[in-house]
């Protein structure tokens, strides 16, 4: 018999085997081919066909490389080699090979479906994205494609894209349950939770054990404040899937929110228990246990998740927040010491020390202690923001300002509230190098609106208001373009800028930040590109250009708002003709704290940025003094704001309410109590929104901004600043006719 007959024979052979289900007779007739005739380049990829499906992919790997060798121009052996290289997770060697597998055969869809599947193992989204794209272009009847893509452009917070991809997921497999728990991932982060749940409910339905479908329902309901809900479905996921830690720490969550602290103490626990090495449950019971005072219980778990996870800042910030509470610097000193000599090659740690010497007023160390956090990780903006800040009280001002203009040279995007930063650079003649390296980073990075908002501020500085517009106008573009894409369907003209049709306008310290934060979450409302402008209090020589073009363009007749939020306004004695000049139809927002509250968290605030080193009761007795001789029997005027650090006049509100409602109507007005909107955000909202004219909308998260941790107060400050304020308190509740409780 000739050699061709007889390898075709054993061919036959073989695939008789294969139909009987006898894969190792079917093995040994292929490798006997290869014996005889190893050029045959289709029977090496037969047998590695095979042991694909017996999952020997090694094995596998080699006959695919043996086949490309024969006929290194057959783009089905790169697409095969690729399978099996993922298999083995060898990722970047399987992108390279359905690279090659596309260049011999660009007309294949499955090789773009399978690079894009390859990529996103990868973290590479971006890369991704145009792979299956071009696969959906080749077929677009493939439902995978689109889930895959949709999987690719949620990572890259495309999620208005990554929605429609699904959605054509399940137009094409209706029955996909992963397409549909997708979408309703993508739909949580958007904040549309009813349809967020309606989908998650039809995934379930679709596989009653899909366990992410129950834990995503949870995650819906926990944010409409459906509590008790939220904790059932958690339940429902840990029982389909009872090893879930990330559920544990979910429904933790839920229990916290009803403050059932020693359920939810267990359950983190528990989720501990499950998975010891994931930080953010470490971080999470830290939080419990610090609310129920247990503090050195809370130490140790944010201690724990640090240990975990180092590098993130999020655990470091609740530990100094605890710590700030506790001003035991000395045992603070020693916590970080010794968590240092467990990890010395923690950055935070050496950075976090740093701050807790500042405190002590050991401030050689500390600047030590933040030179050693940058010789461990140099690239980290914030810690030469913490030295130049040390610097600073040493009055060193040209090393302040080299680490300051290092900072942003790391971190272009830094936000520029600290007063320190700003100020050195500007007396250091710093702002020309700064504009500099603004300039030179938008043009690599034209897509930075916090860039353009940066440099709009420097021009600002420096007098250059034309210039300064553009990059407002230029930011307020990019940002409307990310946060309201279908507001584009229109034209963007400047010339239809109107302005705001609301201002919050107070009080400082008094939940404004969280209250504009929650307002700008509804659809129809478009932010300004900034939260506090401060145009009509320190800004209104720079002219009415220059503020509008902090807000974008909304035509006549449109159902959008837009406003912003600056506390200054309400103590300034201008502000409101200057406001009522341009806009008197315009709506004032006005929060209203407990003044004494208000002003210890004020104090504590200008601590914790060092602008402040009185104790609280020096501060409050030296402004006492003022406002007793100076301001007995008037309200303050504008020099009050220029007597050095204040705190109590502020409280004063009748005096500045009057002012205003002196001259804009009371229905303009929507007075809120901090305290109320506290406990009840939900209701509170509804309030905002139809003040407003807008629908209500449900506020996804009701989380709180610019929360700041201090000491107990001492009980006589206290009634120090309460007896002071209650004449002005009951003047205030005479003059509004509501009852505030201040």
């Amino acid at each position: 018999m000739s050699l061709k007959a007889t390898t075709l024979q054993k061919q036959q052979q073989a695939e008789t085997y294969l139909s009987q289900g006898k894969i190792e007779a079917a093995i040994a007739c292929y490798q006997q081919i290869i014996e005889i005739e190893p050029q045959q380049w289709g029977i090496h990829q037969k047998l590695g066909d095979i042991y694909i499906q017996q999952g020997q992919f090694s094995q596998a790997i080699t006959l695919y490389h043996n086949a490309i060798k024969l006929n290194p121009n057959f783009s089905w052996f790169y697409h095969k080699l690729g399978e099996a290289l993922m298999q083995l997770q060898e990722r970047e060697e399987a992108v390279t090979a359905y690279q090659r597998a596309i260049e011999l055969n660009p007309d294949f869809s499955w090789s773009y479906q399978k690079l894009g599947q390859a990529l996103i193992q990868l973290a590479k989204w971006e890369a991704a994205i145009p792979a299956l794209r071009q696969a959906i272009k080749l077929n677009s009847k493939f439902y995978l494609s689109y889930e895959k893509l949709g999987e690719a452009l949620t990572q890259q917070d495309n999620l208005h894209e990554a929605v429609i991809a699904y959605e054509q997921a399940i137009k094409i497999n209706p029955n996909s349950y992963w397409s549909h728990n997708k979408l309703g991932e993508a739909l949580i982060r958007l904040g549309k939770l009813d349809a967020a749940y309606a989908i998650l409910q039809k995934a379930i339905e679709i596989n009653p054990k899909i366990y992410f479908a129950h834990h995503n329902l949870g995650e819906v309901l926990l944010k409409q404040e459906r509590e008790a809900e939220a904790i059932a479905k958690y339940h429902q996921a840990i029982a389909i899937n009872p090893n879930s830690y990330w559920s544990y720490n979910s429904l933790g969550d839920a229990l916290v929110k009803l403050a059932r602290w020693e359920e939810a103490i267990a359950i983190y626990r528990r989720a501990i228990e499950i998975q010891p090495n994931y930080y953010w449950s470490y971080n999470s019971l830290g939080d419990v246990l610090e609310a129920q005072e247990k503090l050195d219980e809370a130490i140790a778990s944010y201690l724990k998740a640090i240990e975990l996870n180092p590098e993130i800042d999020r655990p470091h910030v609740c530990l100094w927040n605890l710590f700030l509470k506790q001003e035991q610097w000395d045992k603070t000193e020693t916590i970080y010491l010794s968590a240092i000599a467990k990890n010395p090659s923690n950055f935070w740690l050496w950075s976090y020390l740093g701050k807790t010497l500042v405190k002590q007023g050991r401030l050689e160390e500390a600047i030590a202690s933040y030179e050693k956090a940058l010789s461990i990780q140099p690239h980290i903006s914030e810690i030469y923001q913490f030295l130049g800040d040390a610097l600073i009280q040493q009055q060193k001002s040209d090393e302040a300002a080299a680490a300051y203009l290092r900072a942003i040279e790391l971190n272009p995007e830094l936000s520029w509230s600290n007063y320190n930063l700003w100020n050195t650079l500007e007396r250091q003649g710093k702002l020309d190098a700064v504009l500099n390296l603004y300039r030179q980073f938008i043009q690599e990075n034209p897509d930075s609106f916090l860039s353009n908002i940066n440099l709009g501020k420097i021009l600002t500085k420096q007098n250059q208001i034309d210039e300064a517009i553009v990059c407002y106008q230029t930011a307020c573009y990019q940002q409307t373009l990310k946060s309201h894409p279908t507001f584009f369907k229109k034209k963007w003209n400047l010339t239809e800028v109107m302005g705001p049709d609301f201002l919050i306008i107070g009080v400082g310290k008094g939940g404004t930040t969280s209250l504009f934060s929650y307002l700008i979450q509804h659809p129809q409302v478009l932010p300004p590109v900034i939260k506090e402008v401060n145009f009509w209090s320190m800004n209104f020589d720079k002219g009415i250009d220059w503020y509008l073009a902090h807000f974008p363009p909304i035509p006549n007749h449109e159902n959008w708002v837009t406003g912003e939020g600056s506390p200054s306004y309400f103590g300034n004695w201008e502000a409101p003709e200057r406001i009522f000049s341009y806009f008197p139809q315009i709506k004032l927002i006005i929060m209203l704290r407990n003044p004494v509250d208000r002003a210890i968290s004020h104090y504590y605030h200008w601590v914790r940025i060092n602008r402040e080193s009185r104790s609280l009761v020096t501060a409050v007795n030296d402004e006492l003094k003022i406002l007793q001789t100076t301001y007995a029997n008037s309200p303050l005027d504008t020099n009050y704001w220029h007597h050095g650090l204040f705190y109590l006049g502020t409280g004063r509100y009748i005096d500045f309410l009057e002012n205003w409602m002196n001259i804009f109507p009371r229905e303009q007005f929507l007075i809120l109590s901090t305290a109320e909107f506290r406990r009840t955000p939900t209701t509170m909202m509804e309030q905002v929104f139809d003040f407003l004219g807008l629908p209500n909308y449900k506020i996804p998260d009701f989380k709180k901004f610019n929360l700041g941790s201090y000491p107990s107060v001492n009980e006589s400050i206290y009634k120090i600043m309460r007896d002071y304020f209650e004449p002005y308190n009951q003047r205030l509740e005479e003059y509004l006719e509501i009852k505030f409780n201040c």
